[in-house]
């Protein structure tokens, strides 16, 4: 993260393991689309929890982190894109946001 102001806007995700070959297809062409049109998006990185309690196993988890160059930026995304973004393919991929939050680099 080259801009010390920069900030990682992380959206942590759980869906079922029958769709989740796709999803992460259509994941990671939303994410690059995002970043080429949301200004102050400079970058994404997906990622899938590799552990779970035996019980989860019928979903997959994810965590995509979005390097965003301001808090300003990011703060007019969620008031512009937030809303509409976060219903993207909800349906059919059935999946749930379980959590997001935003992480300053402090060196």
């Amino acid at each position: 993260m080259a801009n010390p102001k920069a900030l990682v806007y992380e959206v942590n995700l759980s869906l079922p393991t029958d769709v989740s070959a796709d999803y992460v297809a259509w994941l990671k062409d939303f994410t690059h689309e995002q970043c080429s049109r949301i200004d102050g998006f400079l970058e994404s990185r997906i990622f899938r929890s590799t552990s779970k309690p035996g019980n989860l196993r019928q979903h997959e988890y994810f965590t995509v982190h979005y390097i965003v160059r301001s808090q300003a930026d990011l703060d007019r995304y969620l008031e512009n894109h937030q809303k509409e973004l976060a219903s993207a393919e909800k349906t059919k991929f059935r999946f749930l946001v379980t959590s997001r939050r935003v992480l300053e680099l402090l060196d």
